[in-house]
This record gives structure tokens, sequence and C-alpha cells, in this order.
């Protein structure tokens, strides 16, 4: 049972996905790309990729897009993204990466598809231009040319936000959601514990001490998710920002971020009771998370203010529920 268990939460996770999927091996599969990728020669060389992206275009679609696209695959080659891989010619890491991706996705397994990508651009930053590339880099990867275009037709990006006090299970609710929301390979997830880790230097994983949780830094955390979530949003990308958001100041921020991009905005705050969110934290492990048992009581003690227009959730019920509830709030009607 135990090792059940551990294959399905791999790192940063806590056990909250469907059966069959195996997240340590996921996560064992994209270290590897990351590791292979770190290691290839990087080469300036975009003119030539580009050529190469448009010999295998079969639609129009495709080859429209490679021309309009075609300045941030230059510059993504100037800045080392582009590399010698297996067969010697020069490829974008996205492209590469994409082949496990459009894989996934051709074998129905969209959830998979969206786990890998974040995971690598949570290992291996690409900025939001990448992750906006990653659905051409998929259709030139698909034989069906009607497929291809499907893979290419937009998706009105929104911004959900899932927030709550630690061991809710935020994070199991905004990965489950990735894989439905947004061009594939879906939603961009961004995670406040990423990016505090990824300010301190240090791979998701790894446990700070307690000098890295101040009031300085959480507002640095939360700026820069922010701004990337910003980019993404002018990008076209449909965004989950996963968080505490415990402070009235980052829901505002969040919303206004909605409003500013012009883009459908989904609040969901998660709540359990005390014992089941220490019980869910105590049980963590490998997560990016770092909070503790004490400080999910301090949490309990500490006011979180007005959360009008948030879709309040029970959180201590099988995610089996809480997901269907989650969808209803995002795909309400709008007025």
């Amino acid at each position: 049972m135990a090792a059940a268990a551990a294959r399905r939460e791999g790192s940063g996770g806590d056990g909250n996905v469907p059966d069959g999927i195996d997240m340590a091996a996921l996560h064992a599969q994209v270290e590897a790309l990351v590791r292979r990728h770190a290691k290839a020669t990087a080469t300036p060389a975009g003119a030539a990729f580009r050529q190469r992206l448009m010999e295998l275009a079969r639609t129009g679609g495709q080859r429209s897009l490679i021309a309009l696209q075609g300045t941030d695959i230059e510059r993504r080659a100037r800045a080392g993204r582009v590399r010698l891989l297996d067969d010697g010619a020069p490829a974008d890491v996205l492209f590469d990466l994409a082949r496990p991706l459009a894989e996934l996705l051709g074998q129905g397994r969209a959830l998979e598809a969206n786990l890998l990508a974040n995971r690598y651009l949570d290992l291996s930053p690409q900025g939001a231009s990448g992750w906006a590339l990653l659905p051409l880099m998929l259709s030139l990867h698909s034989a069906d040319p009607a497929a291809a275009e499907g893979l290419l037709q937009p998706s009105a990006p929104q911004l959900i936000v899932v927030g709550g006090l630690s061991g809710t299970g935020k994070s199991s609710l905004a990965r489950l959601l990735g894989g439905l929301y947004g061009r594939k390979p879906g939603a961009r997830v961004l995670r406040s514990d990423v990016f505090r880790k990824r300010l301190a230097g240090v791979p998701p994983e790894t446990r700070l001490p307690p000098s890295h949780y101040t009031r300085r830094s959480d507002a640095e955390t939360y700026e820069a998710m922010f701004e990337s979530a910003d980019d993404h949003l002018a990008c076209g990308s449909t965004v989950i920002l996963d968080g505490g958001f415990l402070n009235r100041s980052e829901r505002e921020v969040a919303e206004a971020l909605a409003q500013q991009a012009r883009v459908a905005f989904t609040g969901i705050w998660l709540e359990a009771p005390d014992r089941d969110r220490i019980a869910r934290i105590a049980a963590r492990v490998g997560d990016a998370s770092d909070a503790t048992v004490e400080v999910a009581r301090d949490q309990s003690r500490r006011p979180v203010g007005d959360l009008f227009g948030w879709h309040r959730m029970r959180a201590n019920r099988a995610m089996d529920q809480i997901l269907p509830a989650a969808r209803t709030a995002v795909e309400r009607p709008r007025r």
C-alpha cells in the first residue's frame, strides 16, 4: 500500500491523482529529459531550426504560425534553447519536450501530459512565450493533419486561483484542473512554493530555513508569481495559481490581473478542519511546501478577511467530489 502511494505521489504531491498515474516515474522521466537537454550543445542556428519546422509542416495553419513566431524561435536560439540533440540536427528543447507530450495526448492521457509539461518548466523555466509555443510544437509531432490543426485552435485564456490554508489540497486540485483548461497541453500551473524555491536558487523540493519565510520573502514570492501569470495571460495561455492567498491584498491583485488582461477569473477557496489539514501535512513526502504542523496551527489563528466572490469548498472529502464542484465554478456562465 505504501509503495503504491509513493508511486502516485512522486515528488511534490500528496497522492490525489487518478489511479494508474505513476508520479514518481513521470518525474523521473522529466528529470532525465532536463539533464539530457542541459548536456546537449547549444547552437545559435535558429534559422536552420525554423527551416526544419517549415519542412515538417503539413498544414497552412502550421506554416502561418511558424512564420508568425519565427522571431521568438530565433530569440530562443540566441538564448541557448536550441541544441544539438540525438540526431545532431538543431532542435528547440521544447520541440523535444513536445514528443512525449504528443504521445500522451495521442493516448488520451491529457492530465499526464499537463503534469509532465508543468514539471519540466518548473525545473527548467522557459518563460511565458515558451509555454505559448508548445501547441505549435505539439502540432508538428502529429501525423494527422486534422488533429494538428485542432491543436492550433485558440482557447480563451482564463485565470483560476486555488487558495486556502496549508494542507487543504490546493496543489492536488490545481494540477487536476491543469489538464482540463487552455490550449493543449493545458494550463500553466504556477505554484507559490515553487517560486519561493526558485528565488532562493534551489530545486522545488529543497527545504528552506525559516529565514526564507518572512513578510518580505512572501511579498517577493507573490510578486514573481504574479509577474509570470501576467506574462502567460498576455501570451494567450490559461493560468492556474496555487498558493495560500491568506492576505486579502494577494487575492485582490490576482483579480486585478484578470481584469487587466480581460480574462475570466475564478477564485476557489478550500477549507478543511484542522485535524484533516494536519494529517495531510504530516503525511507529505518530498513536497515543495515546507509547511509544518506548527505552521498549519498558526494559520488557523490568523484571520483571512473577506472572501467575497470566491467559491468556498469543503476539502475534507474525496477529490472526485471536489473536482466536479471546482469545474462547475470555473465553467459557470459569465455575465
